[in-house]
């Protein structure tokens, strides 16, 4: 994690080269199952918007020189590094509109923040454009990508991770929410830890399944 949110692409067609659980997207255009996916990131990876250009949102040299691999997703938002310590959600489903994305964005966002609540973490709120905050700093970043009546959702939770490789593998995004206030990745990000929690990563997507498997269905 550690990107902004953006322009939410939309598109018909296939992508044309493998991206981050962009496997979910074609299973669903096989079956037409709602699916959702909840997992802890195995190593690191940087993983770039749609729209991002690896030259102007990586820093390449640190990149390469510690065998980090980067890929693209379907979807808005910013550039973010996914790993160990993090909690990744993805939700493919078909929705009534092609419009209300930042309505469906905080739907699933109530899941993260409900399976949060039942893990005795409060004070989790919306803040900037489908980022969830704790006070006033980061702890889950969102993405979407549409066509007209399928909806893509993804999210990573800071659990435990190191976000000091957010600076060592970032630059600093161009556009950025209010909130952010001109901070760097380390201090606008915070984790699951550092705000006194320590259930641990298995916890987290115990609670988070839970709360999809209820409301994913609900989800139009």
């Amino acid at each position: 994690m550690g990107g902004e949110g953006g322009r939410v692409p939309r598109s018909t067609e296939a992508s044309p080269e493998p991206t981050v659980n962009g496997d979910m997207l074609e299973s669903y255009s096989r079956s037409g199952v709602p699916a959702s996916r909840i997992y802890e990131p195995p190593s690191l990876l940087a993983v770039l918007g749609a729209a991002g250009r690896p030259e102007q949102d990586l820093l390449l040299d640190a990149l390469s020189r510690d065998a980090v691999p980067w890929m693209r997703r379907r979807g808005g938002g910013g550039t973010v590094v996914l790993g160990p310590g993090q909690v990744v959600l993805a939700v493919v489903t078909e929705v009534d509109s092609p419009f209300r994305n930042r309505e469906y964005a905080a739907q699933v966002n109530s899941c993260i923040v409900e399976a949060l609540r039942r893990l005795s973490v409060t004070g989790v709120h919306a803040a900037g454009i489908s980022d969830l905050a704790i006070r006033d700093r980061k702890i889950v970043g969102t993405s979407i990508y549409r066509t007209r009546r399928v909806l893509f959702y993804q999210a990573s939770i800071l659990v435990d991770t190191d976000v000091t490789l957010f600076t060592r593998y970032l630059a600093m995004p161009a556009r950025v929410p209010d909130y952010r206030r001109g901070r760097s990745h380390e201090d606008f990000c915070t984790t699951l830890a550092r705000e006194g929690y320590r259930g641990g990563v298995r916890a987290v997507m115990d609670a988070l399944k839970e709360i999809v498997d209820e409301r994913l269905p609900l989800l139009r």
